[in-house]
C-alpha cells in the first residue's frame, strides 16, 4: 500500500516538474515585454479561425451547387439548341436533294426539248424549202427593169438571155422583187427577182442552162440564177461559199453541196462535211478561218444523239424524257 502511495506521489512530482518547465519554455519563447496569452484566449482565436473557414467553405459550395445548377441548365438548353439545329439539318438536307433531283429533271427537260425543237426547226425548214421548189431567184437585175408587170418581163429575159430556151413554154405561176425594202441608194445592189414556175421541170431546165452559159448578160451586165432557198439555209450556204473561196485562194478544189454542205477534193481525195462545225479541225489545219454561229455549234452538238423511242434506247439517252419525269412535272411529285 505504501509503495503504491509512494510511485503515485513520484508521478505527480514528475508531472508538476512538466508543467513546470512547460511553463518555463512557454515564457523563454514569449518575446520580451509581451505577456502570454492564456489558455482560454487561445483557443477561441482558433475556433474563431475554424468558424470563418467552415463559413467561407460553406460559401464556396453553395457558389460550386449554383455554378453547376447553371451549368446543367445551361447544358439542357444546348441540347435542346441541338436538336433543333439537327432537326434542321435533317430537313435542309432533304430539301436540298429534293432541289438537286428536280435540277437534274429540268436539266433533263430542257436537253429533251432543245432536241425537240433542232428536230422541229428542221422539219419546218425542210419543208419551207420544199414549198420553194418550183421557184428561182434572178440576181443583180437593175431596179425598176420589170415595169409594172414582171410575170412578163421574167419570161421575155429568158427568152432572150439563155440560148436554147427561147422556144420552150414557160409558164410562170407568179413573179415579185425580194420582200425587203426598196435600196435608197442607187448604188446599192438591186433587190432579187422571186420567180415561182408552174412546173419544176421547166425551173430546173431553166437554172441548168443559165449554170451551162457560165455567163448570162442583161444589159452588157452579168446576172445571176439560183435556187430560192428559205433565209436561215441561204445564211448557212452563204458561209460555206466563203470557206470555199478562201480554200480556191489556196488552190484546194471545193463545193457547196445541198442543203449546206462542204465537200473538199485534195489529192488524197474527197471528204464532204454536213456542217461548217464539222469541218473546223480540218480547215484549221489548212489556214482556213470560218465563221460559225452559236446555234449552228449547238446543233452540231445535240446532233450527236439519237432519237429512240424508250424501248429502244440502251442507258440513258438525253432525247427521250422518262415516265418518271413526265408524271413528277405533271403531278408535281417531288
Amino acid at each position: 500500500m505504501a509503495s503504491s502511495l509512494r510511485g503515485k506521489g513520484s508521478r505527480q512530482e514528475n508531472t508538476n516538474d512538466k508543467n513546470d518547465n512547460l511553463k518555463q519554455l512557454t515564457l523563454k519563447q514569449t518575446p520580451s515585454g509581451v505577456a502570454s496569452a492564456s489558455p482560454s484566449e487561445h483557443e477561441s482565436k482558433i475556433l474563431a479561425e475554424l468558424g470563418k473557414l467552415r463559413e467561407e467553405n460553406r460559401e464556396g459550395h453553395e457558389q460550386t451547387r449554383r455554378s453547376l445548377t447553371t451549368l446543367e441548365s445551361s447544358m439542357q438548353e444546348l441540347k435542346g439548341e441541338m436538336a433543333k439545329l439537327e432537326k434542321r439539318t435533317t430537313e435542309a438536307e432533304k430539301r436540298i436533294g429534293a432541289s438537286e433531283d428536280n435540277g437534274m429533271r429540268h436539266q433533263r427537260a430542257i436537253r429533251y426539248l432543245l432536241h425537240r425543237e433542232m428536230n422541229l426547226t428542221a422539219r419546218c425548214e425542210d419543208l419551207q424549202n420544199r414549198s420553194r421548189r418550183n421557184n428561182l431567184r434572178i440576181y443583180r437585175v437593175p431596179e425598176g427593169s420589170e415595169g409594172n408587170d414582171a410575170k412578163a418581163f421574167v419570161k421575155e429575159l429568158i427568152h432572150s438571155v439563155l440560148q436554147s430556151m427561147a422556144d420552150v413554154n414557160i409558164q410562170i405561176e407568179r413573179a415579185h422583187r425580194s420582200l425587203t425594202a426598196k435600196p435608197k441608194n442607187p448604188n446599192a445592189a438591186p433587190r432579187s427577182l422571186v420567180v415561182r414556175f408552174q412546173d419544176y421541170s421547166v425551173k430546173d431546165a431553166v437554172l441548168r442552162q443559165a449554170w451551162s452559159q457560165r455567163q448570162v448578160l442583161y444589159k452588157a451586165e452579168p446576172i445571176f440564177f439560183d435556187h430560192d432557198y428559205s433565209p436561215e439555209l441561204q445564211k448557212k450556204r452563204a458561209q460555206v461559199r466563203e470557206v470555199i473561196k478562201q480554200l480556191k485562194q489556196k488552190n484546194i478544189r471545193a463545193k457547196c453541196i445541198y442543203p449546206a454542205q462542204l465537200r473538199v477534193i485534195t489529192e488524197d481525195g474527197e471528204k464532204t462535211y454536213s456542217t461548217l462545225t464539222h469541218a473546223l479541225p480540218a480547215l484549221r489545219e489548212l489556214g482556213i478561218q470560218a465563221r460559225v454561229d452559236e446555234r449552228e455549234r449547238m446543233e452540231s452538238e445535240l446532233s450527236r444523239y439519237r432519237w429512240s423511242t424508250a424501248g429502244e434506247r440502251r442507258g440513258i439517252n438525253p432525247a427521250v424524257l422518262s415516265a418518271k419525269d413526265l408524271r413528277a412535272f405533271f403531278s408535281g411529285d417531288e
